[in-house]
């Protein structure tokens, strides 16, 4: 009986102080690899494409606050990161392609919608909240088809000029990468301290159980409105700098089969983790590329692979990390 409470026994304050310092460390390895990746290879193409795989970390990160932390699984998250877009690229042509100007713009414009669409949606739950998500973005996307004066209708916006910091254009490539990755960052560590917060524990609550949580005293709604909110404001930063690095937006960034993508990007990166959809988003990003070139019915490929992956790793890509810290750990403490 002792040897088995001993085996339960919860881990020492030096061993969490030491887990954390060691978590905190990683972190700053992998941040400054990224940073001094346009030094560690001249490949101008898999700079720009492991771009596109970070703004779509980002974006599916804010999902990950919905499905991963709250349990709200949504099928029209590509909404706030499309207007996100759409916003960013009309005021970047029209007003200023200050990048700081420019995604304060877009976040007014995403908070406002989410504000409204999320009062409605966050009554319901489970199947309900998915299909009325979905429904949101279906009619975002039908605006921006048919309202060709602002839009572009199915052409898009075109010609969105580039980003400026104090009145300096960043260039293509090196210097845009440099400004995705120092965004994840701080979107990263934003959102690591708000998951970690009293109001994240609470939304894990819910994610558990909601009408216990609901039973105890907590405002259920309210909480998932929040997050709501906060979720599509950070699906609307990476919608800002996707408008930057690919000049434009278009329609299609609203469309339904977007919110499929970035809904596979977080489960095969791991839900609930923060840095699983980061991973999963930069293998799906890189594995479409390569499967497209190899491959004339990659879609069949790529969803084979992606079947295979969950049904061998149940909890994402970020599920080998998971058991490889778990058993140093357990091994060690």
């Amino acid at each position: 009986m002792a040897e088995s409470l001993k085996g339960a026994r919860p881990e020492s304050a030096p061993a969490t102080i030491l887990r954390l310092t060691a978590a905190r460390w990683i972190f700053v390895l992998c941040a400054t690899l990224a940073l001094a990746i346009p030094i560690l290879t001249t490949n101008d193409f898999f700079i720009t494409v492991l771009t596109e795989a970070l703004i779509f970390g980002i974006w599916a990160m804010s999902l990950d606050l919905l499905v991963g932390y709250t349990g709200l699984v949504s099928f029209g998250h590509a909404a706030g990161f499309g207007l996100g877009a759409y916003a960013a690229g009309l005021f970047a042509q029209n007003i200023s392609a200050e990048f700081i100007l420019t995604l304060l713009a877009a976040q007014i414009i995403v908070i406002l919608v989410a504000f409204a669409t999320g009062f409605v949606v966050t009554r319901l739950s489970g199947i309900a909240f998915a299909i009325l998500t979905l429904c949101i973005c279906q009619v975002l996307f039908q605006i921006a088809v048919v309202w060709r004066s602002v839009t572009g209708g199915l052409d898009g916006l075109i010609g969105a000029p580039l980003p400026e910091i104090f009145g300096r254009a960043l260039e293509p490539g090196r210097e845009f990468y440099l400004l995705t990755v120092s965004t994840l960052i701080i979107v990263y560590l934003g959102l690591r301290r708000f998951v970690d917060s009293p109001f994240g524990r609470t939304l894990q609550a819910i994610r558990s159980n909601e009408d216990r949580a609901s039973a105890i005293g907590i405002n259920v709604r309210l909480h998932k409105w929040v997050v709501f909110i906060i979720s599509w404001m950070v699906a609307g930063i990476a919608g800002t700098l996707f408008v930057f690095l690919k000049a434009g937006a278009n329609p299609m960034s609203l469309y339904w089969l977007e919110s499929g993508n970035v809904l596979a990007m977080t489960i095969l990166g791991g839900m609930g983790t923060l840095y699983g959809p980061i991973i999963g988003a930069i293998v799906f990003v890189f594995l479409r590329d390569e499967m497209t070139t190899l491959f004339r019915a990659w879609q069949f490929t790529f969803g084979l692979v992606f079947v295979l992956v969950i049904l061998l790793l149940p909890s994402g890509l970020a599920g080998i990390v998971s058991r490889i810290r778990s058993q140093f750990w357990t091994s060690r403490y």
